[in-house]
């Protein structure tokens, strides 16, 4: 069977590993902060907080922005389920923008329009999601946010590796040139993998300390920052209360051996992207197919998903090309159904069909092919005839 998605593991990673079970720390060692100054140095941010998963991660960079019960905190409708719920267990109220027909991202004219509507309160956050690795028009939101107040949290679950062009100068994701925060998944379907894992990124020092605090129960262990300082060494503080969200020295040793490979896997994951493009050109000319397609003058992203969407010509719908790619041990994947028709969104927030039409087109329309570093051309061609022989019936 070949999945949509799956993680890389060589050698080096499980000898990374096994020094880790060898040595005298398995959890709260040096791995960790050596993983954390190499996130920095690959993404360019200041400060990065590595926790136990993106959840997390998208969670606490709520919380240390202050969001709670009165805030309003907007998302794309289309994304994993995280990228809201990180709002509503904060206390907050979670809104949608529909997403662009272009690169699925979120639409920055409908978000825009959203905030210059005076009948409406103005949100606390922004979460722009970098669908499927594509980079979300991050400077158009952060120049949205100074003029209207918000904080903007950058969802780059998709996209540790890509990059994007404004003012003469390439920005990674996750640097927070054009963001308050940004989190990083490391799931095995993500493009490096810790198992489970995830970071929070910053150029804000004091948001960087207060993360590593709530990330460990709420522990302070600086004594420049401590209340009391009539303690010994052995003294700490705790200064507010959150769970513990630590990440583990064996993780984070597979997370620095996973990010001296992601030029391999970026260029890997591109490669497979292009020939997914040029082999479907012919399918998306007839009207069968959509495919989203990038310019490279303005990005270059580290693709995460290959996402075709079927159209009103196709000779098959998105579930019946799902289960007939079964048959060819072929796993494909749909990313995603839409957040707010979620029962959840739907009964506790009074989100109903029709409010974002272009999510809800897209999510019936979706389906992401395999694509991942491990596979090799025999698996690409297998994918590409398997779409094409149903495709031509």
């Amino acid at each position: 069977m070949i999945p949509y998605g799956r993680q890389w593991l060589d050698e080096d990673d499980i000898r990374a590993v096994n020094e880790v079970l060898r040595s005298s720390f398995l959890t709260q060692g040096t791995k960790v902060q050596e993983f954390e100054n190499a996130l920095c140095q690959i993404s360019g941010a200041k400060h990065a907080i590595a926790v136990s998963n993106g959840t997390v991660a998208l969670y606490l960079a709520c919380r240390v922005i202050g969001v709670g019960k009165d805030d309003i905190g907007i998302t794309s409708a289309i994304s994993f389920s995280a990228s809201a719920n990180c709002i509503v267990l904060n206390g907050a109220t979670p809104e949608f923008i529909d997403i662009s027909e272009n690169d699925l991202n979120i639409d920055c004219l409908s978000l825009e329009k959203r905030l210059e509507n005076k009948d409406l309160p103005a949100p606390k956050i922004v979460i722009p999601v970098d669908f499927a690795g594509i980079p979300a028009n991050l400077p158009y939101i952060y120049e949205l946010s100074k003029k209207h107040g918000f904080k903007v949290i950058e969802d780059a679950a998709h996209s540790i590796g890509s990059t994007y062009y404004f003012h003469d100068k390439w920005h990674n994701c996750g640097s927070c040139s054009h963001t308050d925060l940004a989190i990083f998944s490391f799931h095995p379907v993500k493009t490096i993998t810790t198992g489970e894992g995830g970071a929070v990124l910053t150029n804000d020092d004091a948001l960087a300390n207060k993360l590593r605090v709530l990330s460990n129960h709420g522990i302070e262990r600086d004594k420049d920052n401590f209340i009391r300082k009539d303690f010994g060494n052995w003294y700490y503080e705790l200064q507010d209360v959150c769970f513990n969200f630590r990440i583990t020295d064996m993780q984070c040793a597979l997370g620095i051996s996973q990010l001296k490979k992601l030029n391999t896997f970026k260029k890997k994951r591109q490669k497979i992207y292009k020939k997914y493009l040029k082999a479907f050109a012919g399918y998306e000319k007839k009207g069968l197919l959509k495919m989203t397609r990038y310019d490279e003058n303005i990005t270059d992203p580290c693709p995460h998903l290959f996402v075709i969407r079927l159209a009103e010509k196709s000779p098959v719908s998105r579930d019946e090309l799902y289960k007939k790619l079964l048959k060819y041990d072929i796993s494909a994947q749909v990313h995603y159904f839409p957040i707010h028709l979620q029962p959840y969104y739907m009964e506790k927030h009074g989100f109903k069909e029709g409010m974002f039409p272009v999510a809800e087109h897209y999510a019936k329309n979706c389906l992401s092919l395999p694509l991942y570093p491990l596979m090799n051309d025999e698996d690409v061609q297998a994918v590409i005839k398997a779409v094409s022989e149903i495709m031509e019936g």
